[in-house]
């Protein structure tokens, strides 16, 4: 894994369809917009944000967390107008060892049922198997968060199983995770009628 390139500079990355690059100050508005809607927090292990204060000292979060190594924040943004802001991709659980990353995306419901969620994964995926050469990318997902997990395996994401009453989510209390993976292997197998391939 390249992890002093993946660390150099926000990425930028970009498919026909979606761009995924750093979120500034100029998306504030539309980052709260995200951050603070109860909906697009229900599959996730945190709430909602409750007023625009707390998405500006969030996006500041961004970029201590960026710096120190930890996790990389990404902002989804439409080719058509890239100074919306469609939802939040982040990279995550930096495995050196193992040579793995886990992945997390939010799409602002108003923005959800476009195929965004799949292009910026697919970009996503494309950048960290050749750029920065990981070997396996995983995804936790709540069972019943269909949505994401029709994007996963849209995109060629292995289901490998349920762990079951496995984590503590600080609000959703005790939660079911499924782990979706993919290997830099899997891409260079062929499944009959499968259109994932990047």
């Amino acid at each position: 894994m390249k992890t002093k390139l993946l660390f150099s500079s926000f990425p930028f990355i970009s498919c026909e369809k979606v761009t995924l690059t750093q979120i500034t100050d100029l998306n504030l508005d539309s980052l709260w917009e995200i951050m603070g809607d109860d909906e697009n927090y229900r599959f996730s292990p945190t709430a909602a944000l409750r007023s625009r204060e707390e998405a500006a000292v969030k996006l500041r979060q961004i970029g201590t967390l960026f710096r120190d190594r930890q996790m990389i924040v990404l902002g989804i943004f439409s080719n058509d107008s890239l100074n919306q802001l469609l939802g939040i991709f982040e990279i995550t659980g930096f495995d050196t060892e193992v040579n793995e990353v886990t992945v997390n995306f939010t799409l602002g419901r108003r923005h959800t049922g476009f195929g965004y969620a799949s292009a910026a994964l697919r970009a996503a995926v494309k950048y960290l198997f050749d750029t920065i050469e990981v070997n396996r990318i995983q995804c936790y997902v709540l069972p019943i968060n269909y949505r994401a997990v029709l994007v996963l395996e849209r995109c060629g994401f292995v289901k490998e199983g349920t762990i079951r009453e496995g984590f503590c989510w600080p609000d959703k209390g005790i939660v079911d995770l499924s782990l979706y993976s993919m290997l830099s292997s899997d891409r260079r197998q062929k499944r009959s009628g499968s259109a994932y391939y990047l």
